[in-house]
């Protein structure tokens, strides 16, 4: 028993803890932003954007058109899609969508979506990000409407991302997770000066079990289709990280 807790202490360590690279938040085009964050695993993408239009962005080496057989991020502000340019149409799906939304928030005309993706899926029509520190070539575009259609002559472009090695070490995270045991519903109360926090619940062996985010408005985590046993509960804000342990009934 103890090598198991030593073990998933490890684990829980060197997931939370390991080296991440960004991009910082780079301004594309008026309310058109994108940062790239990544770890020994896994690439977490912030885009925003017009809240009433699709937007959309592409990365491969060398990118500079949509003649580049450029990975595609795309969304019509309600679904995100893992697609691929084929020249100058709707870049296509993927068959398989790799990415995942974990956030979909407007404010003030502007649409926040953070989303995140394993570094290397293993499907050839997707991007390998790197977590080092270097370079991503990447096209971007958005529309009119939320209707996808041709997005004219200014409203596209490319560019070079810079990538840095991010910041390693975390202030605490204080906040209080309640009921604990959880039956069904765990209400997440985060400190007032942080408005919302991405959380991970890692089980015993270190796998991730669920990801998502909390917010000062929606605090909730929902624990029913989780087997019983104890938990980790991680939640990350900005350079901030808080852990707790949490028993499911």
């Amino acid at each position: 028993m103890v090598r198991k807790l030593l073990l998933f202490v490890v684990l829980i360590s060197s997931v939370t803890f390991a080296q991440t690279f960004s991009t910082g938040t780079q301004v594309l085009r008026g309310d058109l932003s994108i940062n790239l964050e990544t770890d020994a695993t896994t690439t977490t993408l912030i885009l925003t954007g017009p809240s009433n239009a699709w937007f959309a962005v592409g990365f491969d080496d060398n990118a500079t058109n949509m003649f580049s057989n450029t990975d595609v991020f795309r969304t019509d502000g309600i679904t995100i899609t893992d697609a691929r340019t084929v020249g100058n149409q709707l870049p296509p799906a993927d068959t398989s969508q790799d990415w995942n939304m974990v956030s979909n928030s407007v404010s003030g005309g502007v649409r926040t979506i953070t989303a995140t993706r394993a570094n290397n899926t293993g499907d050839s029509n997707d991007f390998i990000f790197s977590n080092t520190a270097g370079s991503i070539d990447i096209i971007w575009a958005f529309g009119a409407s939320t209707t996808y259609a041709y997005h004219g002559s200014t409203n596209r472009g490319a560019t070079t991302l810079g990538v840095t090695l991010g910041k390693d070490d975390f202030e605490t995270l204080a906040f209080d997770a309640f009921p604990n045991p959880v039956s069904n519903n765990m209400n997440v109360q985060l400190p007032l000066d942080v408005e919302s926090a991405l959380i991970d619940v890692y089980d015993f062996s270190g796998r991730v079990i669920k990801t998502g985010e909390v917010s000062q408005l929606d605090k909730e985590i929902d624990f029913s289709g989780v087997g019983s046993g104890f938990y980790t509960l991680v939640i990350r804000a900005e350079n901030k990280l808080g852990i707790k342990k949490i028993l499911k009934k």
